[in-house]
């Protein structure tokens, strides 16, 4: 019995040996089944494809942007799509960025209605939302959102740029509200004021997309409410070209902890 073991395992070490001294034959069969895969040259058509990708980081938020009255005009829109699309990337190609415009998206016939914006940014998966001049009603749209969500409470931060809706009900639905104001009072200088600042609203959506997605996505509501941060976040917000200052209303003298002042900062001769 032990003999007939040591056999079979001497057997063993011989066809072991054998296969091992002679790898042509296996490399060979390897190679004959193998698929041959030539490298073939990029064309001046590929490098032209290419260009259209864009770098955009890995989106944290899809952020839907709102263009209403006074920004909704296509040259404006083109300009503006352009250079956040560059940064962030649509929401349909994996990046951030879902935008609506007012009063076009929302028609239903002849009729233009703001009420359909809680169900457009349910069916798009929106997790932030930035209004820039804000249609009138845009308030009452956000109410009705804050009424059916949980707790009480929308569930994704809102900021509100140069709104041409209700202030108090933009002070009651959003996290910040941003509203704009030119530091000359002569009609000269406001003319000169409002073509500047109407050339740096793409920049400073830009700038508005960028710091809401560094809002943690586990953050559902938004910012703190506490006046002294809220006046930080819009300073980090517009960036150094603006100046930020707490909006007092005129009638009553109360300042609202989350509605701020923003005039572009004046240029001064070095």
């Amino acid at each position: 019995m032990n003999k007939k073991i040591l056999c079979i395992f001497f057997a063993c070490i011989v066809s072991f040996l054998f296969l091992a001294c002679n790898p042509a034959k296996d490399s060979k069969k390897e190679i004959e089944n193998a698929s041959l895969i030539e490298p073939e040259l990029v064309t001046d058509s590929d490098m032209m494809a290419l260009q259209g990708v864009y770098n955009f980081p890995e989106p944290k938020r899809r952020i839907a942007v709102l263009f209403g009255y006074g920004y909704n005009d296509e040259a404006f829109i083109a300009k503006t799509m352009q250079l956040i699309s560059s940064s962030f990337g649509l929401a349909d190609n994996g990046g951030t960025v879902i935008p609506f415009v007012f009063p076009d998206d929302f028609k239903r016939g002849s009729a233009a209605r703001i009420s359909l914006l809680s169900g457009m940014l349910s069916e798009s998966g929106a997790e932030g939302l930035i209004l820039v001049g804000a249609p009138e009603g845009t308030h009452g749209a956000l109410a009705k959102m804050k009424e059916s969500a949980d707790e009480g409470s929308i569930v994704f931060p809102i900021f509100s740029l140069l709104p041409q809706d209700d202030i108090l009900g933009m002070e009651a639905n959003c996290d910040l509200v941003l509203e704009y104001r030119p530091f000359s009072s002569t009609e000269d200088g406001f003319a000169e004021e409002s073509v500047a600042y109407t050339q740096n609203v793409p920049e400073l959506i830009q700038r508005a997309l960028y710091y809401m997605s560094m809002i943690p996505i586990e953050n559902n509501g938004g910012l703190n409410q506490d006046i002294s941060e809220l006046m930080v976040h819009a300073r980090q917000l517009v960036g150094s070209s603006w100046v930020v200052s707490q909006y007092v209303d005129p009638e009553t003298g109360i300042s609202a902890q989350n509605h701020f002042v923003i005039e572009q900062r004046p240029q001064t001769n070095e």
